[in-house]
């Protein structure tokens, strides 16, 4: 059952009587965070911006070192292929290509088995001298989150690191003259001459009359949305083997859940404006959501286009023919209850790991059981759905927005395809058995009463720093200089949730809280049977319950999953520094990154927008500690993932005394055209 624990830890449905804990920095924590941050600063320009360290870099020599990492043979590897040539600089990195996904986990391995953090570091600036930009982020990212002396160590969140992949390209041609298109920020916080753009999203000058996607892009392309993404695609690469690296043994199982509530999130969005449900498409058949990005990469190459109602182009073809016959090998497996690993042995997925199975065969990961024959639905479902065309030479490549974890979720395609997948996800648990009222109802907890705070969602501005990304003329330039994007974004009032809950035992217990809709968008009354399916966990922790009448609170804040909008990099540099120099304290989560807080409640209506609740609280048999490089440390009980929601619910009907259906409305105060230029 233990699978199941670290499942939730950083997905939407975890439990947690302790998390997120806060902790003063030691010097040699601050020392380690100072250099991290320094090697990701302006890396397309080394030479210009903090040339000391470009010329250490430079002067490193590797070969000469290799006894200073703990696997000579990596070493080894990666000089002989760097020798017949890397991915030159400037150009564009995907993982989604072989070659170059071969040549960053090299690099990966490279900086993973230096035996000390100075080992480390030195091997870092020599490939921030020579490694292609992106490559480089992203080995260095993956290496900072698995190397046992870089735990918790803070990264710049990715818009600032390469803002191509976040804001549209008429926003950063102005960003790269922001003098004379840019408002001068009078404060001049930080010392910095600001800069500050306007941004608009997607197509905001478009006719978009018959197009309902772009009513989402304030979800879609919310730059805390995409950046969570591509942190949850980090905690786990499909490119590194379990075993190795110590990786659980329920990847599979995070990859699929995590996806699920990823699609349930942005189901809500559509029911709140008032757009159906996701569609299925046929590979066979016109895919009817066309996507203009509106993005450009680094050296100008556009992003790809895909036109709406498109037919599949021929290129596409032999890609079309791999997947289905994947598709139909995966759908086979769960209806006979068994797959075939590279032996040639049959395995019972039917049995609490195979859920985890069937999630590592669909991703098509290190450690799926047979990659070979089952392949990976999701790389060739983003190969085929992105439109773009195959390189000329491996190292032209021309990635769609789906071939980038910063970029897939913009993308209405990816919502399909994960639609598409979550079809697998839905079809093994029909699989299995409903629950029983034994294994839900627990009368001995009876919920007296719950409420709920007034939810109101709105739209506010919110600055990001992105000087980091863009060329800068000297190094002068680069520390005085500061350029921001300012953008509108979703929002939520903070509420809390009153609880009275009587217990007729001392006992712990977890309380859940799911949200999902109550009508469909012609406003007819859902049947639960079926709408359990868009219900995704907004909270979920652990209490302590005494005998009779018990109170509990609980903020939006609190939700263990959620965080609020990271520090710009300039300010949290500064305090860095101030640390350091004994002038104050640097304080520091043990969490990486989080689910953006403000986007905890889908939007509201003025009128208010009917949603519901489901509270459900059930007792723990035993707390069990996890830890995530990413999302913290956190502690859980032992059911099952979305649990009790996680299973079709049969003759059953959800009415015990343990579990309540709470209507809600949620209301959008001053709505405001969020296309409209300000």
């Amino acid at each position: 059952m233990f699978k199941y624990v670290a499942l939730l830890a950083i997905l939407f449905c975890a439990v947690g009587a302790e998390y997120n804990s806060v902790k003063t920095a030691d010097n040699e924590f601050l020392l380690k965070q100072k250099k991290i941050y320094n090697l990701l600063y302006h890396i397309s320009q080394p030479s210009t911006v903090n040339p000391g360290l470009y010329s250490e870099g430079q002067s490193y020599n590797i070969e000469a070192n290799i006894d200073s990492y703990a696997e000579g043979a990596e070493v080894k590897d990666f000089l002989y292929m760097y020798q017949h040539g890397f991915l030159p600089r400037g150009e564009v990195f995907s993982v989604y290509y072989p070659k170059l996904l071969d040549q960053s986990y090299a690099l990966f391995k490279l900086f993973y088995y230096a035996k000390d953090f100075d080992t480390f570091y030195k091997t870092a600036l020599w490939a921030r001298a020579y490694i292609n930009e992106g490559q480089f982020c992203y080995a260095l990212y993956n290496a900072v989150l698995f190397r046992p002396d870089t735990k918790y160590i803070q990264l710049p969140p990715p818009y600032e690191m390469y803002p191509y992949a976040f804001f549209n390209s008429e926003v950063l041609e102005k960003a790269h003259h922001a003098k004379l298109f840019g408002k001068l920020d009078t404060n001049k916080a930080g010392g910095f001459e600001t800069y500050i753009i306007p941004a608009n999203y997607s197509g905001w000058y478009l006719t978009r009359e018959y197009d309902l996607e772009h009513k989402l892009n304030y979800l879609t392309e919310d730059i805390g949305w995409n950046a969570y993404y591509f942190f949850f695609r980090m905690q786990y690469p499909f490119w590194l083997e379990g075993d190795k690296y110590n990786l659980p043994k329920y990847r599979g199982e995070e990859y699929l859940y995590g996806h699920k509530q990823i699609l349930t999130r942005y189901f809500l969005e559509r029911y709140a404006n008032d757009i159906p449900k996701v569609e299925f498409f046929d590979w066979n058949k016109e895919f009817y959501p066309g996507y203009y990005p509106s993005l450009t990469y680094h050296n100008g190459l556009p992003f790809p286009q895909r036109p709406h109602y498109s037919t599949f182009p021929y290129y596409k073809f032999i890609y079309m023919k791999e997947i289905q016959d994947m598709e139909n090998r995966i759908s086979s497996a769960i209806d006979v209850g068994y797959v075939v690993d590279s032996n040639g042995k049959f395995i019972n997925i039917y049995t609490p790991e195979g859920l985890n199975i069937l999630g590592n065969l669909i991703e098509g990961n290190k450690d799926s059981c047979n990659k070979n024959f089952y392949g990976s639905i999701d790389n060739f479902g983003r190969k085929i759905l992105g439109f773009n065309l195959d390189p000329s030479t491996p190292y032209q490549i021309a990635p769609s927005a789906l071939e980038s974890f910063m970029t897939s979720m913009r993308d209405p395609a990816i919502y399909r395809l994960y639609k598409k997948i979550y079809y697998y996800y839905y079809k093994y648990k029909l699989h299995e058995k409903p629950y029983t009222k034994d294994e839900i109802i627990y009368p001995d907890i009876k919920i007296e009463s719950f409420a709920v705070d007034k939810l109101t969602t709105y739209f506010d501005y919110f600055d990001a720093s992105i000087s980091n990304g863009l060329a800068v003329d000297s190094e002068k330039e680069a520390e005085n200089f500061l350029v921001k994007i300012r953008q509108y974004r979703l929002n939520h009032k903070p509420f809390n949730f009153h609880i009275s809950v009587n217990s007729e035992k001392a006992t712990k217990a977890t309380i859940r809280m799911f949200i999902g809709p109550k009508f469909d968008i012609h406003r007819k009354l859902l049947d639960f049977s079926d709408s359990f399916k868009y219900f995704y966990e907004i909270d979920n922790f652990i209490v302590d319950l005494n005998v009779g009448s018990n109170k509990i609170e609980r903020s939006s804040h609190d939700c263990f999953f959620v965080t609020p909008d990271p520090e710009p990099s300039e300010l949290f540099y500064k305090k860095i520094e101030k640390a350091l120099d004994g002038s104050d304290t640097l304080n520091y989560n043990e969490r990486v990154f989080g689910f953006p807080e403000r986007l905890l409640l889908p939007k509201g209506k003025k009128e208010g927008m009917p949603f519901q609740i489901f509270l459900y609280i059930s007792p723990v048999d035993e707390v069990v500690q996890y830890s995530s490089r990413v999302f913290g440390e956190y502690k859980f009980d032992k059911k099952p993932f979305g649990f009790p929601l996680d299973r079709p619910a049969g003759k059953y009907y959800f009415d015990g005394p343990n579990m309540l259906f709470k209507d809600i409305l949620i209301y959008h105060k001053d709505e405001t055209d969020i296309n409209v230029t300000y």
